[in-house]
């Protein structure tokens, strides 16, 4: 059978060779080859009992070798080899049993069905058609001969019963017995029935001359092609074996009902229903193969020595020798033996094709096993397309040079540059199943480097070829063979600085590479351009991180090239993207920068040529000591500041210092859901990332860059904006000197100066300045506060923004700006301008203010602080990640919360810096789905970073909206090196690392769980929390010294906590004894004040202490009294020093009352009031004046010493003291040895 014979509507025999996840690869008659779907090979009425969800179906219903009727459905020319047409076949039993009804159907019929249902009995069968169904019982072979029978398999059974009323066909599927039936002579049947692999009983009506011609069912003829005789090494002499009116069997080969022609098979495999075995491979040589049959000027029949039995084997004419064979028959006879190469293999007729040419045996390429990637081939050009030309190497393996790859520059016309026949030399790209590349680029070809074909082969220092595949602004992707793929940065391009890389080099381009290094795991290659890496030594070289500053040399359209003050280097390139952290201040900068002018502060981002990739952006310098520069440098749950290398549509690429680049998924990038990321973020985009996992194996970063995790915790962004504002107003005049920006002295912001109206327009009113004739003023609306001012009307304003650079200033005529200025500069009224200047210092960073909008400029608003006699200040309406986002609408005099953030001075260009709330607090509901994900768990480690401080404590966010905070006993273990100002090494946005150790019971102002952390180094390093978490703050004895910090104090108390639940009490009489230091109680005792004392008394049920501050002894002698009242004990010794308050004067001589505890009061004699004489005690008073509580007032601070400790008849105890300062210890001094420190 020949491909032209094939025609749609065929019914064809074949068997299965290959089985796909999507189609079939079926061999039929004559060697050719079909194609049938996965659609095809099942009929469309077994979707619901097939499993839907089942992957790769079809090789559970269908193995290699198996039998299959198959019918054509159509012929497509293949787009790979002119001449040739593929042919897409059907399985389907609707399309086979067309025509077939239950009238037709006999019993000893072989009929083929899909198990539609297993039953507990047996199977329902389908035959593809409506009109009837089958059964077959389970009692059978099917079932016995191992074959896992599912729904949708094909089974082949004999018809051994009919009911005609249920329309049911009952099968046995003995295989034995399939193989034998033969298929009765119906009356009437026609061509439409016969079904391939049907078996005939048939009568050899004629010989021809290359087969035999047999009538079947009386109607019917049928040839047998000679590869499909009885004898499957049929010698010369066959035809004596095929008498007229000979019987034998035959099988159904294939039916076109087109030309009425059928095809039958004698061969004996097939009529025993089983394909022929293949007991050779391709690419195997035989040397002794012996000839059986010389078919003149057609070719040679072999007989292939393979084992356990021998196999056929065809040679044709032209693979029998170099040169042409006129007489085939002269130079080969039966018997002899040559030297043959398997070619292919006929699974149907059981028949191996050879070949005996010399260069056959040549051939580095005979199957696709041979083909190696790299090798070098010689092939013939069969086809050329629009995508490339088809190469055919000698062993008859067929491969594709893409259209890029047939030469060494861009080809319009590829059948110019090939032509069908020629041959020429290839070189393998590389080999993916059976699809095989090659490459005609001369380079490749002829290169002697050693080739790169797998990731493990990518040793540091290889030097290689490849070639260029695409092209980036940081760097060029460059591919190996077999897939193999790495990336050259910018800074190993060899580029001249400010030169971009699609300016010296093309996609296609074949380069040579010098592998710097590779990571296998990730498949991650980094190569350089530059065979000989530039040398520096360690004292020149400038390390990454590193802020240096440089002279502009020149400005190209994409970058700034300057000269770096720095040994060892000469020149450094900084993008334009990189000279602002605002994308609009980048490139005005970019277009006033002229060579000469010098950088005071750049961030050297890359290091790894003598040109330096240099940074601009205020938010990298100012956080140069935080960028890291390695993996290991990175921790999850940090914040660090970076910048956008590049936008995929799946995610954002982050880079920091050098190569460390970090990712962040599309769901990551960004709040919303549906975001183009494009249009949300841009190239060089400076951003705060949050560090969300680093892979330790492969080195993969990954972040995000939602603004709910992200969000700026102080002003930088605004800083920038300002500070680069006056920088190119500067630049933009024509010296250098700043004298065309004089006139900015003149307009101060908050100063009231005197302008003409020039116009009236829809927007505002237009002033203009006498002094200034080149600058304008501006008052919108909102600002005229309703006023009507008239053109050529002088006026009085309040200047609330100056724009330098466009020679603007927004001006206000509402009377709290203009009356602020005046108070302020009055001296009549002094008192008040102290009153305000007293309000001003109030104002203190961090705090949060009232704020309303007054006027909405493009990236910032002007605000006014009201409770703050109206002070003006400026916040930022988007941050760094949100620079492209869709901003947030504000309206003049709408009221909002802000944080400030830096007070005014030189760093903020004169302006009053605020945060607003809107901006620093976000939470989206994707954010807070993200924290109900979240795995952080008490003893998890965070990078957190610290966004308030307060007095006691550390306020803090990580990971995707969280926060937390540190209190202060969180901080340090050593107790007894006490730190006054515990909080003073800290700042705001600085990152730490802390260990979560509990969840707070209390929602913070957000209405959201503040998570408890610590920062202790024994927190810290250790690995199990779970003993440090048991300690219960209570466990603390009597006369234990324990530390502790303020947190409110009135006229009695002083209260501390400490720890995070154990607080304490110090009363004010045991925290000296010198009345001067008494009176400073709540001065001495601020909160915040760092406490050491000695515990008293213990309240576990509160988990309360007492605390004294004078050290005592636990032991209870005779002259120790024990006074308990509400559960606390009071020590106290004859002879103590210590603190009283006068609570009642006894009149007459009864002397003094004194407390000298919380509960417990002493008695002091009018004796013991002052220093007398014992013979004499009156000699201490005037004559005439004796009054000895003279001087003592009730509430008064009294310095005491415990004379005696008695106990009364009621229990009670009386204590005796003395004021005298003559006692022992009643000397005046400084009561604050009771504890150092206090």
């Amino acid at each position: 059978m020949y491909p032209q014979n094939i025609s749609a509507g065929m019914k064809l025999w074949g068997v299965v060779a290959e089985v796909n996840e999507k189609d079939l690869v079926i061999c039929l008659p004559g060697g050719l080859r079909g194609l049938a779907r996965a659609a095809d090979a099942l009929d469309p009425i077994l979707d619901n009992e097939i499993e839907a969800n089942e992957d790769n179906l079809l090789p559970t219903i269908f193995h290699v070798g198996q039998l299959v009727s198959c019918i054509v459905l159509q012929l497509d020319d293949d787009k790979k080899e002119i001449g040739k047409r593929k042919i897409w076949l059907s399985l389907r039993l609707s399309l086979l049993y067309k025509g077939l009804s239950l009238e037709t159907v006999q019993e000893g019929m072989v009929l083929t069905a899909y198990v539609k249902s297993i039953e507990d009995h047996g199977y329902i069968l389908h035959f593809g058609l409506p009109s009837f169904t089958g059964f077959l019982p389970r009692n059978n072979l099917a079932e016995n001969s191992g074959i896992d029978v599912k729904p949708g398999l094909l089974l082949q059974g004999v018809v051994r019963s009919i009911d005609r009323t249920r329309k049911v066909v009952y099968l046995s599927s003995d295989p034995d017995t399939v193989s034998k039936c033969v298929t009765k002579d119906l009356k009437g049947i026609s061509i439409d029935l016969l079904v391939p692999g049907m078996m005939v009983s048939t009568r050899v009506q004629s010989i021809l001359e290359n087969g035999v011609m047999l009538s079947f069912l009386t109607y019917f003829t049928g040839t047998v092609d000679i590869f499909h005789l009885q004898n499957t090494f049929p010698t010369t002499n066959w035809k004596n074996d095929y008498n007229q009116h000979k019987k034998v069997n035959a099988r159904i080969l294939f039916v076109d009902p087109t030309s009425r022609a059928v095809g039958l098979t004698l061969n004996p495999y097939l009529l025993h229903n089983r394909a022929p075995p293949s007991h050779v491979k391709v690419g195997d040589i035989y040397d002794q193969s012996k000839v059986v049959r010389v078919d003149r000027g057609l070719g040679l029949l072999l007989d292939i020595p393979s084992t356990p039995v021998s196999t056929p084997a065809y040679v044709t004419i032209s693979d029998v020798a170099e040169e042409e064979v006129r007489k085939l028959e002269k130079k080969y006879k039966e018997g002899s033996c040559v030297r043959v190469r398997i070619l292919g293999f006929r699974h149907l007729e059981g028949l191996a094709t050879g070949i005996l040419k010399a260069s056959a045996f040549e051939g580095l390429v005979f199957t696709h096993s041979d083909v190696k990637p790299g090798m070098v081939v010689k092939g013939k050009v069969i086809a050329v397309d629009s995508f490339g030309a088809i190469v055919q190497f000698p062993g008859g393996v067929k491969a594709l040079c893409p259209l890029p790859h047939m030469s060494e520059f861009e080809i319009v016309k590829p059948g110019k540059k090939f032509k069908v026949g020629a041959e020429l030399v290839f070189r393998v790209l590389g080999v993916k199943s059976k699809r095989i590349t090659v490459t005609h680029k001369k380079t490749l070809v002829k290169s002697k480097l050693a080739i790169l074909s797998s990731y493990a082969e990518a040793t540091d220092r290889l030097i290689t070829h490849g070639w260029i595949t695409k092209i980036e602004k940081h760097g060029c992707f460059v591919r190996f063979y077999n897939g193999v793929q790495g990336f050259a940065p910018r800074s190993e391009l060899g580029l001249d600085p400010g030169c971009e890389p699609s300016s010296m080099y093309h996609v296609g381009q074949v380069v040579k590479c010098r592998i710097m290094s590779s990571i296998p795991a990730s498949r991650r290659i980094n190569l350089s351009f530059m065979m000989k890496p530039t040398r520096v030594s360690e004292d020149d070289l400038v390390k990454l991180g590193s802020l240096v500053s440089g002279v502009v040399d020149v400005v190209t359209p994409n970058a700034v090239v300057v000269y770096v003050i720095a040994k060892g280097y000469s020149k450094g390139t900084i993008p334009t993207e990189h000279l602002a952290d605002h994308l609009e201040h980048a490139t005005v900068m970019k277009s006033v920068i002229k060579p000469g002018y010098e950088f005071d502060q750049l961030l050297v981002l890359d290091n790894e040529s003598s040109n330096l990739l240099l940074s601009a952006k205020y938010s990298l310098i100012n956080s140069a000591q935080q960028l890291p520069s390695d993996a290991s440098h990175i921790h999850p749950n940090s914040v660090v500041h970076g910048y956008v290398c590049n936008i995929i549509e799946t995610g954002c690429f982050v880079r920091f210092l050098g190569r460390l680049t970090g990712f962040a998924p599309r769901s990551k990038a960004v709040d919303g859901q549906r975001a183009d990321l494009s249009k949300t973020y841009y190239v060089g985009q400076s951003v705060r990332s949050n560090i969300l996992d680093v892979n330790s194996e492969t080195g993969r970063i990954t972040l995000s860059l939602k603004q709910s995790c992200c969000s700026s915790t102080d002003a930088s962004f605004m800083q920038e904006h300002f500070l680069l504002e006056e920088k190119i107003a500067m630049l933009q005049s024509s010296k250098h000197n700043g004298s065309e920006l004089k006139w900015v002295e003149g307009f101060i912001i908050g100063s009231v100066i005197e302008g003409k109206v020039h116009e009236s327009n829809d927007f505002g009113v237009v002033v203009s300045f006498e002094e200034h004739s080149d600058v304008y003023g501006f008052i919108t609306h909102h600002q005229l506060a309703g006023a009507t001012v008239e053109s050529g009307s002088v006026i009085q304003a309040a200047i609330l923004d100056v724009a330098k650079a466009e020679r603007l200033v927004d001006l206000s005529l509402k009377t709290v700006f203009i009356d602020r200025f005046r108070e302020a500069n009055s001296n009549r009224q002094a008192q008040k301008k102290k009153r305000k200047r007293e309000a001003s210092k109030d104002l203190g960073v961090h705090q949060t203010v009232n704020a309303i909008v007054e006027i909405v400029k493009e990236n910032y608003l002007v605000l006014s602080l009201p409770e703050y006699n109206h002070s003006i200040g400026y916040a930022s309406v988007s941050d760094y990640n949100t620079q492209k986002f869709p901003q947030k609408q504000f309206l003049n005099g709408q009221s909002v919360i802000a944080t400030v953030m830096a007070l005014p001075s030189s760093s903020t260009a004169g302006r009053l810096l605020l945060l607003l709330k809107a901006i620093s607090e976000t939470e989206t509901s994707s954010s807070k789905r993200a924290k109900k994900k979240s795995s952080y768990d008490v003893g998890s480690l965070v990078q957190a970073e610290i966004t308030e401080i307060k007095p006691l404590e550390l306020r803090l966010k990580f990971g995707i909206g969280f926060h937390g905070r540190i209190h202060i006993t969180e901080v340090n273990d050593d107790k007894s090196n006490v730190v006054e100002n515990l909080f003073s090494n800290f700042k705001i946005g600085q990152t730490v690392t802390a260990r979560i150790i509990a969840k707070s019971n209390k929602p913070d102002m957000k209405k959201s769980f503040l998570w408890e952390l610590s920062i202790k180094p024994s927190m810290l390093t250790v690995s199990e929390i779970g003993s440090k978490l048991l300690f219960e703050e209570c466990d603390v004895s009597i006369g234990q010294r324990v530390t502790g910090y303020v947190y409110k104090v009135d006229n009695e108390w002083a209260l501390l906590t400490i720890s995070r639940h154990l607080k304490a009490q110090l009363f004010i009489l045991d925290s000296a004894y010198e009345p001067s230091e008494l009176q400073e109680f709540q001065r001495r005792f601020h909160i915040g004040k760092a406490v050491t004392g000695h515990v008293l008394s213990i309240n576990k049920e509160k988990k309360l202490l007492r605390l004294v501050l004078r050290p005592f002894q636990d032991g209870i002698s005779d002259k120790t009294v024990d006074i308990s009242n509400d559960n606390m004990q009071t020590f106290i010794h004859e002879g103590d020093i210590v603190g009283g308050r006068i609570s009642k004067i006894l009149s007459g001589v009864g002397g003094l009352v004194v407390q000298i505890g919380p509960h417990l009061y002493g008695r002091v004699h009018f004796t013991e009031l002052k220093n007398i004489c014992v013979s004499d005690p009156l000699s201490g008073y005037d004559e005439g004046q004796f009054d000895p509580l003279s001087g003592y007032d009730e509430g008064q601070f009294v310095k005491c010493k415990v004379l005696e400790i008695s106990r009364t008849v009621r229990g009670t105890f009386h204590v005796e003291l003395s004021l005298r300062s003559s006692l022992d210890g009643m000397s005046s001094t400084n009561s604050s040895d009771l504890s150092t420190d206090v």
